[in-house]
């Protein structure tokens, strides 16, 4: 029966279990109904069991079905979706919420699930039998779970992607309907034509001026939309009808892993969709062209989307059409003002006479005509309303008037002069009728009005006259760069002359005439040079235009040598030539020199000629580059020619030889082939010939093959060389911009290798002709007919063989040819391939870093996620295990009573039959006396008879490993035979005796007992790892194969004793006692909690009490020292019997046998078995242990952190060959070693402290912080310099400590401790968080765990104070050394070699000047008595101190700009940007003008007298400040605080140029990968499109700027795109910031005080902030638990105010929400007291019992905080810290502000701009350029003291953010 239950079935479903249960009821009652109840109660045992078992097994497989049947409907339901384009508007948002909902039921099921796990975990620990069909049930949920979790990732991609698509055509649509509205409104509205009033065109104007705000407003929505448009998937392929009818294969890309049968596709994969007629699985050509079936959900189809690019262009093409249509407009109204106003003075001039000209208007009615007219002709260019024929009609109208108006002037004096004759004739008539005295008066008078009216006349023509001569000298003349231009500058010359003559005569004696004269006499010099100059550039261009053109006349070389000499002698004639007229060229540059010079010599006043001298110096160094480059392609161009005439020669001849041969050849083959004879010896000779001739020809095989190789060589040189001339044409055709023409000529080289092609023929064709001719004659006829058949045979092969060798022949022609045409194409294709391979590197190494990172902290989450649900589960199997023990215990009770009376039946029967027993016993004891009374010859006795001796059992006991075992029990294991067991008993052999036989079993052969060396003997193995012998790794696995086979062994005493008594007498430490003891449980057995029993180590790893790497370890130190211990026995058993016992499983005998290298070799520490290692041990003849060698260490010396050996000195060069020789001689110890390399092994000479020059006292660092003497920058800096170079210094009493060390003696803060810790790891080495071995400085800066420029930073410093640190052998190495171990690539070398001023990562606080660690330990002093270097301050109060180091010391402060050029990352300055067209010239002025050097320099004259001037380095532009202090610029106080120091050189020029840096806009960061942008997105605007497209994807850099306060939450966003401040909720609404990230950014400001208003900086609740905007209504409700947290929670029944803690602990706040509220406080200042705001330190809230010790440690480690943002520039998870730590601050109120963007700086992203209508996702074509890391601009400072900052805003370091500029 008992069988039967043990091998009844067990159920694959619920209802085969329920069946199951039925038929076991029955069969229980039937037990239970059995008259044998007593005998088959072990039965009912197991009855009872086996039916808790099925009801269990029902329970969990259906609780488990349902829940598959759960998520296979939800995947169902996921699946048959569709996302295509149809319904899209309408679907999106219903498939949100849809989503929405799933995810909660997926947290919902998820904790479901987990209990479901623990109760399944449960049952298999408790080794239910039906595991195997629980476990497959479980397979199968968790394969669903996680199928449905995968789904719901493709799930969130596709809404992502597709409602970015659905907004994509809606703004699209949008953008175009408005468009198409403005092109309506300009059409109708602005319409006009010549009939157009004056007023109403100047109205227009306005209004289309306003108009051009309104349409460029929809210039950032367009490009916006292009910018989309490349990154929208494609949603109509998803169609069947719309894939079907596509042209092209429509690709695929995987959204998560998938795998069916054998084939899989992984994640990013991409394939070929070949038919999704069916919604819900597509057939897909995947990788390696393998077809498989997938579900349509994981897959999408990526961009690019031909509709929404051709939707953006359309929209981008629309715009720049509307803009073209308001240019021609706004044209066309300004030529027609022009027009009105012109025509308006033309009719005035018209309409005068000589009765209407007055001498004070004439001349300006006349210059108004001028200015109108000359306005007309600048906005008629391009009118539609002009045409050519109404421009000269406008001109002869011009010229009418100006004649009319000469005509005017020049009858004025005659009409003037008329006049007067009337008015002397009325005079005349006047005297005669007046009395003779008046007629005296009357005729002066008459004289004297004649007079005024000829002076009159006079002045008038001779005003005029100046007026021509001051038109001609102030006339603007242009001097125009072309063919005519020393034509034009003649005329000018001659208008000038005459210009001059009149001014000789008419104003020489006027001061200001003789000026006007000057300036005149200026301009004829500068004309006369322009004219040379304009001579000497028409015959250079001339003399350049002809060498360009006989340059270009070749295309290609010859084969002809004679031609080839020709073409290389007229190349040096041209050369000789250039030569001969290269004074030409000095001419032209003297000319422009000596222009140049007078131009500068011309007063500002006197009106310039256009001569525009800047385009002249182009041209002149546009012809003097093309002059070189004539020069430099003729000497080229000789040298190939000259190398192509030796290989040609070469060829020429060895082929001429091949040639000659072959002919040769060819007359001796037709002369055998013609031979006949008649015999069989004329037969044989022509044979012989005939061999002859073949072997001939296979020795010439060499010949023809070299000739082929000089071929090769001669058609790859002639190559190169036309190469070389097409590209100089190209150039030439580029830089003129006019196409050359191009003739088509075979190239010389296919000449070449056809005439290689016809040597090969000819020879492969005698070759197989020759033995073709052999192979005929063979056909003799007097051969056999079997002979005749087999050369038939081989003649046919050959003759196919020359067949296909003809035809590899042609084949190879033709692939020649095409091999050039597929050169040149490969060419092109390479450029492109290795741009692409680029940024497919930059990417795959940004994912895979991603990916990594993703990995670990997945891997992290899982573990601690598995720990917790391990204690859950645990907590519970405690429980139900408490509850079965009390019912057991229960029922237990229960059956105790039942035995109990039970066993009292029993024993009264037991003792009658004991009555009985003792009665038949006295009968039989009887019965033997009688039987012994018998007579003795009954007896029978022989002599083989013996007398048997018996041992008793008990005795037999042998000593095993840790306890007594008897011979019984060995024999039961095996040890001993039965046979030795009865020898035993029957006293044949003794105990002793069989132990010296089974010695191995019972005591081993010894363990590795310690270590021996030398003299000092013997020693434990803690002794040996207390010295350093040994490693504590290796220490302690030895001790444990101590503890695993016995017994700790003392070596010195040669006594073992147990753990606890080895840890009483110190053979061990205290603190691997827990250690060994479970390594000594492996051989004394451990416990079992359940039923007491002793367990194995492998029936203790199934219950998980050790791990099997630590088993494995402890077994195979038993198995080498004499088998498995068998903890019950006592006794080693082999392996085999050990498995057969159950004391290990098959899996540990089989690594066992693999015999693994579990141990580390003390020598080598190198992995390696036990066995092996005891193999490497002495035995002590004495005591008989094994005992390890100590290894012989090398001479060692003391290094910065530990032992550095000789031999690691010499390997780093810093011991010399002469040093070892003395080395080995004896003649140079460690000390002298140590002493001759102090600065490499010990201290280093940094800067050490302060010395305080007004005090006259030396202090440390952090004090002179502490009393305002340094700022926390400077001091941060000089500290981690100290950290990095080795020690923390303390200056006053001269000792060098850690940093730990100075924290706790007060050198350092707790604010700089971590910091410093961090720096120190330079010295110690940084920890690989993946591998865990100990890595440089550098490589800690490739794998991201420090910053680069930081990391730069300390790498410098620790070279200026004598060395780069190597971590892991604890001293200095030189830079080169270390770029050769590779501890540093080349670029990080070039950075470190540089000395350049870009380097200058440190502050001198004295000259406010920035500078590399070496300069300022330059400027620092030694102190005599410790010899440590200070950095001293300067006295401040002194002003008599401060003016003479002024004085004497000149002060260099530097703005510098730095662009990047995106493509090949490379920095350059403004000027070599603006040469390289990637900004245009406006913007190169301005930029230029923003980059500066101040100095301050002290300018001697020759009397002695000296002034103090500040000079731009960069410009020569100079400052008197004595003079600018006259001229009131500045005033006495400004220059008083400049000489004390309170102003920087920089602020007081700047004070001096009228503050113009006040405008500038400089933003810093504290991420390195970011660089600054220039001043505003206005002042740079470039002014082509080209230039401007290619200026938004650089960056310039500006110096950094202060520091900033860390108290503050973040209270807004600045957009990176508009270059603006704006809130958080704006911020939302543009997309760049999403909604999770938006509700903690405002719930840090609710918690920590209130919402915060930009604007003012003032703190509002959160009604106040709904009513100004600063957030909404659903904002507000979100953000009323992060409020009360401020405010305070309120307890219902005392009224109480709780704070966050308090509320957490009585259920009020969920655990999540405080923990988050907590960070955010204490992040910002501490923890807060409920109303009134007060902050509490960690230490405070641990007193008020907030916090226990585990938590608050837990909040002030904050790398352990909650990454629950997603940063808005980068897109990737931080936590707050890290938003604070990467924000900007406004200078002025302290506010910070977060980065944001719509694109990722790392190129990622954001995962939420799909669920914000208002997204700016997509990306966008160079919106951010990032600079190098390693770039040398001055900006690798992590903390920067800078006290000349005008900029609007800084950070919390001085890495400079780069920005898009926008235009």
């Amino acid at each position: 029966m008992q069988r039967l239950i043990e091998t009844s079935p067990w159920g694959e479903d619920a209802a085969t279990i329920e069946q199951q249960i039925l038929s076991q009821n029955k069969f229980h009652s039937s037990i239970q109904r059995s008259q044998e109840v007593e005998r088959a109660r072990d039965e009912l045992k197991m009855s009872f069991a086996r039916m808790g078992q099925l009801r269990e097994l029902q329970n969990i497989i259906e609780e488990i079905s349902r829940a598959i049947m759960w998520v296979n409907e939800r995947e169902e339901e996921e699946l048959v979706f569709n996302w295509g384009d149809k319904n899209i508007d309408v679907y999106i948002p219903k498939k949100q919420e849809s989503y929405s909902k799933l995810m909660s039921a997926l947290e919902v099921k998820e904790k479901e699930l987990n209990k479901l796990k623990q109760k399944v975990d449960g049952l298999l620990k408790n080794n239910h039998p039906a595991s195997d069909k629980i476990e497959a049930y479980m397979d199968t949920l968790q394969t669903q779970w996680s199928w449905l979790l995968q789904i719901t990732k493709c799930i969130h991609v596709h809404l992502k992607e597709n409602a970015a698509y659905s907004q994509f055509f809606k703004e699209a649509n949008e953008i175009y309907s408005k468009l198409q509205k403005e092109h309506e409104n300009i059409r109708k509205k602005f319409t006009c034509d010549k009939g157009t009033s004056l007023e109403n065109l100047t109205e227009l104007l306005k209004n289309l001026e306003r108009e051009k705000e309104t349409i460029m407003e929809n210039k950032r929505q367009v490009k916006n939309l292009v910018n989309k448009s490349k990154s929208i998937v494609r949603l109509r392929p998803r169609n069947p009808e719309e894939k079907s009818s596509s042209p092209s294969p429509v690709i695929v890309q995987a959204l998560c892993d998938f795998k069916q049968d054998q084939k899989g596709i992984f994640k990013g994969d991409e394939g070929i969709l070949t038919d999704n007629t069916q919604r819900s699985k597509w057939h897909v050509t995947g990788p390696g062209g393998l077809d498989m079936l997938i579900p349509s959900v994981c897959l999408l189809i990526p961009p690019p989307n031909p509709i929404s690019i051709g939707l953006a262009n359309k929209n981008e093409q629309y715009y720049e059409a509307i803009m073209g249509i308001w240019n021609q407009l706004y044209i066309n109204i300004k030529s027609l003002i022009s027009w009105q106003y012109c025509v308006k003075d033309i009719n005035h001039i018209n309409s005068l006479t000589l009765t209407m000209m007055r001498p004070e208007e004439y001349r300006n009615i006349i210059k108004s005509l001028e200015t109108h007219y000359q306005e007309f002709l600048r906005n008629s260019h391009g009118s539609e309303m002009f045409g050519e024929d109404e421009k000269k009609r406008m001109e002869g109208q011009y010229a009418g008037a100006q004649t009319h108006y000469d005509t005017l002037v020049i009858g004025l004096p005659t009409y003037n002069q008329s006049k007067a004759e009337v008015v002397k004739k009325e005079v005349v008539k006047l005297v005669v009728q007046h009395e003779p005295p008046i007629k005296v008066e009357t005729t002066n008078i008459l004289q004297g009005s004649t007079l005024s009216l000829t002076l009159l006349s006079d002045l008038h023509a001779l005003r005029r006259r100046l007026e021509l001569a001051e038109s001609g000298l102030s006339h603007h003349l242009h001097v125009p760069l072309g063919e005519n231009s020393v034509q034009e500058c003649s005329q000018h010359l001659l208008k000038l002359e005459v210009c001059n003559y009149i001014n000789n005569r008419h104003s020489i004696e006027k001061m200001d005439g003789v000026v006007t004269w000057c300036m005149c006499l200026l301009s004829l010099c500068r004309l006369s040079y322009l004219r040379n100059l304009c001579q000497s550039l028409l015959q250079a261009e001339d003399v350049i235009k002809v060498h360009e053109a006989r340059l270009t006349e070749k295309e290609t070389t010859s084969l002809d040598l004679n031609e080839v000499e020709r073409y290389r002698s007229t190349l040096k004639q041209m050369k000789s030539e250039l030569e001969n007229k290269r004074d030409l060229l000095k001419a032209m540059e003297s000319d422009l020199v000596n222009a140049v010079h007078v131009n500068s010599q011309i007063s500002a006043s006197f009106h310039k000629c256009d001569v525009d001298l800047s385009k002249y110096a182009d041209l002149v160094g546009q012809m003097s580059d093309r002059w070189r480059r004539i020069q430099t392609q003729i000497d080229s161009r000789v040298w190939d020619l000259e190398k192509q005439e030796k290989q040609l020669r070469h060829f020429q001849q060895s082929s001429g030889v091949v040639d000659q041969w072959i002919d040769n050849a060819k007359q001796r083959q037709d002369t055998l082939q013609a031979a006949k004879f008649s015999d069989i010896q004329a037969l044989m000779e022509h044979l012989n010939q005939q061999k002859v001739l073949h072997s001939e020809i296979k020795g010439k095989k060499e010949k023809v093959e070299d000739v082929q190789k000089d071929a090769d060589t001669c058609a790859t040189s002639i190559k190169d060389y036309e190469l070389q001339l097409a590209s100089y044409s190209a150039g030439l055709e580029t830089l003129l911009n006019i196409p050359i023409k191009k003739t088509m000529l075979q190239s010389p080289a296919t000449v070449v290798r056809e005439e290689v092609m016809n040597h090969l023929y000819p020879y492969s064709f005698f070759k197989h002709g020759s033995v073709l001719t052999n192979m005929s004659y063979s056909l003799f006829p007097f051969q056999t007919s079997m002979m005749v058949q087999q050369s038939q045979n081989h003649y046919t092969e050959i003759l196919s063989e020359r067949d296909t060798l003809l035809i590899k022949l042609k084949q190879l022609e033709q692939d020649k040819t095409r091999q050039g045409r597929y050169e040149e194409e490969l060419n092109r294709i390479k450029v492109s391939l290795e741009t692409e391979l680029r940024n497919k590197q930059r990417l795959q190494e940004e994912r895979d870093k991603i990916h990594k990172d993703f990995t670990y902290w997945k891997s992290q989450y899982e573990l601690k996620e598995g720990q917790m649900r391990q204690c859950d589960s645990d907590k519970d199997k405690m429980e139900r295990e408490r509850l079965s023990l009390k019912s057991d215990l229960e029922r237990m009770m229960v059956e105790l009573r039942t035995v109990e009376e039970r066993h009292k039946g029993r024993l009264q029967s037991s003792q009658r039959e004991v009555s009985d027993l003792a009665l038949k016993r006295d009968s039989l004891e009887r019965e033997l006396r009688r039987l012994q009374q018998r007579p003795d010859s009954m007896s029978i006795q022989t002599q083989t008879d013996e007398k048997v001796v018996t041992v008793d059992p008990s005795k037999l006991v042998f000593d095993g490993v840790r306890r007594k075992v008897t011979a019984h029990q060995l024999c039961d294991c095996g040890i001993i035979s039965k046979a030795t067991l009865e020898q035993l008993l029957k006293g044949k052999r003794t105990v002793e005796d069989v132990a010296m036989d089974i010695q191995l079993s019972l005591k081993g052969t010894g363990v590795i007992a310690g270590m021996v060396r030398g003299p000092q003997g013997r020693m434990s193995i803690t002794e040996a790892k207390t010295k350093n012998l040994l490693s504590q790794e290796s220490a302690i696995m030895l001790l444990e194969a101590q503890a695993a086979t016995g017994h700790i062994v003392d070596p010195k005493f040669n006594e073992k004793m147990s753990v606890d008594a080895a840890c009483s007498r110190g053979v061990v430490d205290t603190d691997d006692r827990d250690t060994l003891m479970t390594a000594e449980a492996a051989g004394t057995g451990f416990k079992d909690p359940y039923t007491g029993k002793l367990l194995s180590i492998g029936q203790a790893l199934k219950q998980n009490r050790l791990d099997k790497k630590t088993a494995l370890r402890l077994l195979q130190a038993q198995e080498s020292v004499g088998g498995i211990l068998d903890p019950v026995l006592s006794v080693f058993l082999p392996k085999d019997l050990a498995l057969d016992r159950n004391l290990i499983d098959e899996d540990l005998y089989r690594a066992l046998n693999k015999k693994p290298a579990c141990y580390l070799d003390p020598i080598t520490e190198e992995k390696i078995s036990y066995s092996d290692l005891r193999l490497k041990c002495r035995m002590e003849p004495a005591s008989g242990l094994l005992l390890l060698p100590v290894p012989e260490k090398p001479m060692t010396v003391q290094g910065l952190r530990g032992e550095v050996s000789v031999t690691e000195l010499i390997n780093s060069n810093l011991l010399s060959e002469t040093d070892v020789q003395k080395l080995n001689q004896g003649k140079l110890s460690s000390k002298e070693i140590e002493d001759k390399l102090k600065n490499y092994l010990h201290g280093s000479n940094c800067i050490a402290g302060i010395y305080d020059e007004a005090n006259n006292r030396i202090m440390t660092i952090y004090q002179a912080m502490k009393e305002g003497l340094l700022r926390r920058g400077t001091t941060l800096e000089l500290l981690e310099a100290q950290a990095a170079s080795g020690f923390v210094i303390d200056p006053i009493n001269n000792v060098c400590m850690n940093v730990e060390e100075a924290w706790k003696r007060g050198l350092v803060g707790k604010e700089f401790k971590d910091k410093l810790m961090s720096a120190e790891k330079a010295v110690t080495g940084y920890k690989d968080p993946h591998t865990g071995n100990t890595i440089s400085l550098f490589q800690a800066i490739e794998k991201d765990l420090i910053e680069k420029g930081h990391g730069i930073r300390l790498l410098e410093a620790q070279i200026a104070s004598g060395g780069i640190i190597d971590p892991k052998e604890s001293h200095r190495i030189d830079v080169d050394i270390a770029y050769k171990r590779g501890y540093f690539d080349e670029e990080m070398n070039e950075i470190l070699t540089y000395e350049g001023d870009d380097t200058k990562g440190f502050f001198d606080p004295n000259t406010q000047e920035n500078l590399t660690y070496l300069q300022l330990k330059e400027r620092c002093i030694t102190d005599p008595k410790t010899g440590l270097v200070l950095l001293p301050l300067r006295d401040k109060t002194n002003p008599q101190q401060m003016v003479q180091q002024s004085s004497q010391k000149n002060i260099l402060r530097k703005r510098r700009v730095v662009i990047v050029d995106p493509d090949t990352g490379k920095e350059m300055t403004v000027r070599e940007a603006y040469h390289k067209e990637l900004i245009d010239y406006d913007t190169f002025l301005n930029l230029s003008e923003q980059e500066c050097e101040w100095e301050e320099i002290t300018i001697r004259a020759s009397d002695g007298s000296a002034r103090m001037v500040v000079v731009d380095r960069k410009t020569g532009t100079q400052y008197d400040i004595q003079d600018s202090l006259d001229r009131g610029i500045i005033d006495q106080t400004s220059l008083e605080q400049y000489r004390l120091g309170t102003l920087t050189l920089t602020q007081f020029a700047d004070l001096i140029t009228s503050k113009s840096s006040l405008s500038e806009l400089s933003i810093t960061a504290s991420n390195m990968e970011d660089v600054a942008t220039c001043s505003s997105p206005t002042q740079a605007c470039p002014s082509s499109p080209t230039v401007r497209k290619r200026f938004n994807s650089i960056s310039i850099t500006f110096s950094p700027t202060d520091e900033f306060d860390e108290g503050s939450p973040i209270a807004a966003i600045f957009d990176m795109e508009t270059m603006e401040k704006i809130t958080i909720l704006e911020a939302l609404r543009r997309g760049i910031v999403d909604a999770i990230t938006a509700q903690k950014l405002l719930e840090a400001q609710a918690c920590t005080g209130g919402i915060i208003n930009p604007t003012n900086g003032q703190r509002l609740n959160l009604q106040d902030a709904v009513h100004q905007g600063l957030i909404d209504d659903d904002m507000a409700t979100k953000l009323k638990p992060a409020q009360k947290a401020f405010m305070g929670f309120e307890d219902v029944k005392t009224k109480r105010k709780m704070s966050v803690v308090e509320a957490m602990k009585e259920k009020w706040l969920p655990y999540e929400a405080g923990t988050r509220f907590m960070e955010f406080q204490y992040l910002t200042g501490g923890l807060l007291e409920p109303g009134n705001g007060q902050k509490t330190s960690i230490e405070a809230a641990i007193r008020r019992g907030w916090l226990d010790g585990r938590g608050a440690q837990k909040l002030q480690d904050t790398r352990s905080h909650t990454k629950n943002l997603t940063c808005p520039k980068t897109k990737l998870k931080i936590s707050y810290k890290e938003a604070m730590d990467s924000c900007m601050v406004e200078e002025g109120n302290g506010m910070k502000m977060l980065q944001a963007s719509s694109m990722s700086s790392k190129g990622i992203s954001s995962p939420y701009n799909v669920s914000n209508p208002g997204s700016r996702s997509g990306s966008r074509a160079g919106s951010l350029a990032t600079s190098r890391s390693g770039s040398r601009s001055g900006s690798r400072r992590g903390s920067v003291d800078y006290s000349s900052s005008y900029s609007t805003f800084t950070t919390s370091a001085s890495n400079t953010l780069s920005v898009n500029s926008k235009f």
